[in-house]
């Protein structure tokens, strides 16, 4: 079988398959989206509940921009935005486990997301905070060396914990050994910007609405009465948590079908799930192909 033949089977016979086979930047941004749009209310209905809690965390988050600044309403400040770090690392990761099911053309469950994630949750915590050691020493090279380690340490390793039920320093070493190698690290790092950078520019247009609002709420602080600056933040705090409900599950499945491509670059695994899903197709698979194999 010829390369080319070999990348036409992918793309042909992989469409009942879900092959995650390698993609280009461009084609993984279209996919992504094709794969959002097909799972939309299960990948959107996953991201209102974290950003349900993270409406009422930033609201007490924003306290201290309503009321006189005392110890008590710091402390709360903290403990909110801890705790809405928290649900956004827990949500974002029943994403990933609905986006890699969706991926490999497998059913999602609403509850199998969340136990899928909540049983692996201490796993998940613990291994990123061994991560974030390492990571942030790319400070030492200012902002080139943080992308550095981030793409190193970070970028797709909830997926590995996952997807692949890995954790702690396997995990991390499992992340480095895909990432790293043959300058891929580079390749990566491309993909991560790009996608950030559509990411943000997406959400500033849907939520600007909420910028706004917690701007207004900032600059009239002397002049607006309590209750109108109550009234702003609430309307600001639902603008941006609807936003990041509707933006966040693209980059999940982006971010996911990145970590599929890595997998299939370094280990041919398009080709392995070809292998172990290929009794099941050889009776499906067009007539052509019998001659070409």
């Amino acid at each position: 079988m010829t390369p080319a033949q070999r990348d036409l089977l992918i793309r042909e016979l992989g469409q009942k398959l879900n092959l995650p086979y390698p993609m280009g930047l461009v084609e993984m941004l279209e996919e992504s989206l094709e794969i959002y749009r097909r799972n939309f209310a299960i990948l959107f209905g996953l991201a209102l509940v974290p950003a349900l809690f993270g409406t009422v965390f930033g609201m007490i988050a924003s306290l201290p921009q309503m009321l006189p600044t005392e110890p008590i309403y710091i402390a709360l400040m903290v403990l909110a935005y801890l705790l809405l770090l928290f649900t956004s690392v827990v949500g974002y990761g029943a994403q990933i486990w609905a986006a890699g099911q969706a991926i490999m053309g497998k059913p999602i469950g609403f509850g199998e997301a969340w136990m899928a994630v909540l049983k692996r949750l201490g796993a998940l915590i613990l291994t990123m905070l061994i991560a974030f050691f390492p990571m942030i020493a790319g400070l030492a090279l200012c902002c080139i060396g943080i992308l550095f380690t981030v793409v190193i340490f970070f970028a797709v390793l909830e997926q590995i914990i996952l997807l692949e039920g890995l954790s702690y320093l396997r995990a991390i070493k499992r992340h480095i050994q895909l990432v790293l190698p043959n300058w891929e690290w580079l390749r990566v790092l491309i993909y991560y910007l790009a996608s950030s950078l559509f990411i943000t520019i997406v959400s500033m247009l849907i939520g600007w609405g909420g910028m706004v609002s917690v701007l207004g709420v900032e600059i009239g602080r002397e002049v607006l009465p309590l209750p109108t600056r109550v009234s702003l933040l609430v309307a600001g705090q639902i603008w941006q948590q609807l936003t990041n409900a509707l933006i966040m599950p693209y980059w999940g499945v982006f971010m996911t079908l990145l970590y599929f491509d890595l997998r299939a670059r370094r280990e041919a695994y398009d080709l392995q799930v070809l292998i172990e899903n290929w009794e099941t197709m050889s009776t499906n698979r067009n007539p052509k192909w019998h001659h070409q194999l």
